[in-house]
Formats: structure tokens, C-alpha cells, sequence
């Protein structure tokens, strides 16, 4: 089976419960669930993939419950910080040959590269990512037995940011996507007050459920939306780079 696995958590400190800031009437985090049950709505009827919130056992993510029919959408809480371990542990509960992980920050994450994450996953590769799109949109996936190999001995180590470093690079395939150049400038993860404003103004634009990768780009550029929060990214980067650091 291949498991969807957004990671997401409510203890946020930047952007207190960030997942659950509504956007007409619904949580970001349904937003980014509608869009991949919608684009994978044939094989999830199948029973050949399932969407998962993996969340850390913290009482205060009990809430992702309030939110999702447990029928559509599993919520696993797993291992407080140490996010690798916890997708293998999501995996092994429910019997998921193939992971496809995606930030829950990351609230309009392309299921067109996720589509071609899990055709290169199904036809061999032991991880891919895709490359090219805005930060926020590309997808990323593993195989379980990978993820298993790469975590041996490290099972029990604190892995929140920059948590790639535990595979081996010469096994990974890349799938290099081609998009105007102004997708650099584009913002499309949640982090601080100014982000939920960039998704406020394009989800109550955008028919973000059915919309185009190249649809999407175009009008975030057109629009200038990507205004709202671009001045953000060396903030963010410094704190992935420090946060990154402590870990070390």
C-alpha cells in the first residue's frame, strides 16, 4: 500500500496552531487533505493508498481528531521528535510498502509531483524527490525498507529539521521539473502570520482542489501574491539552518 504521510504538529511556537487557521470555513490542513484525496480518489477507493496525518503523541495534536473523518484520513501519533522514526512506525502499523511524505506546512504541496514520486517508487527507485517547483510544492518519497535501512542505530535521536541527511544520497533519484525562473521568488509554506495570509488570499481565489501546478504558479505570479511573504525566507532559512545545528 502507499501511505500519504503529512507531518504536522499544533505545538508551534511561531504560529500557534497554524493548522487549524480556517480559510473559508475550513482548516489549512483540510485544504492540503482535500487536494490529494481528490487527485488520488481512484486508488484510494481501491485500498491501494491511504492518507495519514503522523502527528507526535503531544495531548494537544488529539485535536487533528476533531477534524477528519477516520474513514479518509488516519491520524498516527508516533514518536515526539524524531520524524523518520515515526513514519516507519506509521508504516509498520498499517502495512505501507511506500511512503510519500509531505509537510504539513506545506498546504498546496503539488499532487502532480507526488503522482510521479510514486510512479518512480512502484517502478524502483529506493527514494525520489522532485525538484524545480516552488518551496512548498515539491514531493518527496521512500520506500519502507529504505527508510528502515537508513534509520538503523538512529531509532531514538532527536530528527525534526534537515532530517534528509539520514539517507544516502547516491540512492537517490531526482525528477528535475521545468518552471519559469519566478518560482524561486514564491513562498509556499506555513510558518508565520504573513504566510497564512499568502494562502488565505490564494485558496479564496484559486480552485485549489482541481488547479493545474503551471495554473497555480501563473496566477501567484500574476496576482503578485507572492508579495505577501517572500520577505520571509531569509528568517526562515536562518532558523532551518540553526535548528538544524542544535541536532547536529
Amino acid at each position: 500500500m502507499i501511505g500519504i504521510f503529512i507531518t504536522a504538529r499544533l505545538g508551534s511556537t511561531r504560529l500557534s496552531e497554524k493548522h487549524l487557521i480556517e480559510v473559508n470555513s475550513k482548516p489549512l490542513i483540510k485544504h492540503l487533505v482535500e487536494r490529494f484525496s481528490v487527485a488520488f480518489k481512484d486508488i484510494i477507493e481501491k485500498n491501494e493508498l491511504k492518507i495519514f496525518i503522523t502527528t507526535s503523541i503531544k495531548p494537544e495534536n488529539k485535536k487533528f481528531e476533531t477534524i477528519f473523518d477516520e474513514n479518509d484520513v488516519e491520524v498516527f501519533y508516533g514518536s515526539d521528535e524524531n520524524i523518520p522514526f515515526r513514519h516507519l512506525q506509521c508504516a509498520r502499523k498499517f502495512d505501507v510498502d511506500f511512503i510519500v511524505s509531505i509537510d504539513g506546512d506545506d498546504i498546496l504541496c503539488s499532487t502532480e509531483a507526488s503522482k510521479l514520486v510514486i510512479d518512480s517508487l512502484m517502478n524502483g527507485s529506493k527514494m525520489v524527490y522532485t525538484s524545480g517547483l516552488p518551496l512548498g510544492m515539491n514531493s518527496t518519497g521512500y520506500s519502507k525498507d529504505f527508510l528502515e535501512n537508513s534509520l538503523k542505530g538512529i531509532e531514538s535521536n532527536k530528527l525534526e529539521t534537515g532530517w534528509g541527511k539520514i539517507f544516502n544520497k547516491d540512492e537517490i533519484d531526482i525528477i528535475q521539473l521545468k518552471f519559469a525562473d519566478e518560482v524561486a521568488k514564491i513562498r509556499m509554506t506555513l510558518d508565520y502570520e504573513p504566510d497564512a495570509d499568502f494562502f488565505k488570499k490564494v485558496i479564496s481565489n484559486i480552485d485549489v482542489l482541481n488547479v493545474s501546478d503551471k495554473v497555480l504558479i501563473d496566477s501567484i505570479i500574476k496576482n503578485e501574491w507572492d508579495q505577501l511573504n517572500n520577505h520571509l525566507d531569509d528568517i526562515y532559512w536562518s532558523n532551518f539552518n540553526k535548528q538544524k545545528q542544535e541536532e547536529n
